[in-house]
């Protein structure tokens, strides 16, 4: 009976799946105003291309920018702004209700169960803040690709598909597992959780997050959503 259930609830999900990337790919973009080194690749290769002015991309494509670089990629009425050594998978530059997101969030953690091993160290050496407790500087100089998507996924969140961002930011923790170490990505999106009222799902990442190595100022932040989500719970 458990079995029925847990596999109808996995077709729901790939049904629904299917719904979103439906609409998701209904439409193609075009990138314009490109600005220093910016690239795409499609879906089934590795090589990265130039991007050119006013050329057409795929909803499936991906899209980089090197340093002092930017481009705005263009859908319709939407239009997207990506800054220097960012990285975005143009399937997220959409829209997402509260209900898709949890969706998605479901998704994430099937994918996750049968692969964690609770050994998730990290290598990364790029520098988050210059002085105690500033530890929220986002646009970090490094070319490392997870961090690239991590501040693509930023930019997601400013240009107000904060939804898909946090969904954008999840699978670049499972795909890069070094940049899920760094603090100020990971409170920066788990705000938006703690935005969106989805308090259970905020209060796994903050505990999650307090495991890390935290600056002082982080450690109290992070301590201050604990209890506030805590009492919120509580009251429910």
């Amino acid at each position: 009976m458990i079995n029925e259930i847990k596999s109808r609830f996995i077709m729901k999900i790939f049904l629904l799946s299917i719904l979103f990337l439906s609409s998701t790919l209904a439409q193609q973009f075009s990138a314009v105003n490109i600005k220093g080194d910016v690239k795409y690749r499609t879906a089934i290769s590795e090589e990265w291309n130039v991007l050119k002015e006013e050329f057409s991309l795929e909803p499936t494509d991906f899209v980089i920018t090197g340093e002092r670089s930017s481009v705005q990629i263009k859908r319709a009425e939407q239009i997207f702004s990506l800054g220097e050594l960012s990285a975005v998978a143009l399937s997220s530059i959409k829209l997402m209700s509260t209900d898709e997101l949890l969706l998605a969030l479901a998704m994430e953690d099937m994918i996750n169960a049968p692969k964690t091993n609770g050994k998730n160290n990290s290598s990364n050496t790029a520098v988050y803040g210059d002085k105690e407790g500033e530890g929220k500087n986002l646009d970090l100089k490094d070319d490392n690709f997870g961090i690239k998507r991590l501040n693509g996924a930023v930019q997601l969140a400013k240009n107000g598909f904060k939804e898909s961002s946090i969904v954008f930011a999840k699978e670049t923790y499972r795909k890069y597992p070094d940049s899920k170490q760094i603090p100020s990505f990971r409170i920066f999106f788990a705000d938006l959780l703690y935005e969106k009222e989805l308090y259970e799902e905020a209060l796994r990442e903050y505990m999650d997050i307090r495991k890390l190595e935290l600056t002082g100022e982080e450690k109290k932040e992070v301590a201050k959503k604990i209890d506030s989500i805590n009492k919120i719970l509580l009251n429910n």
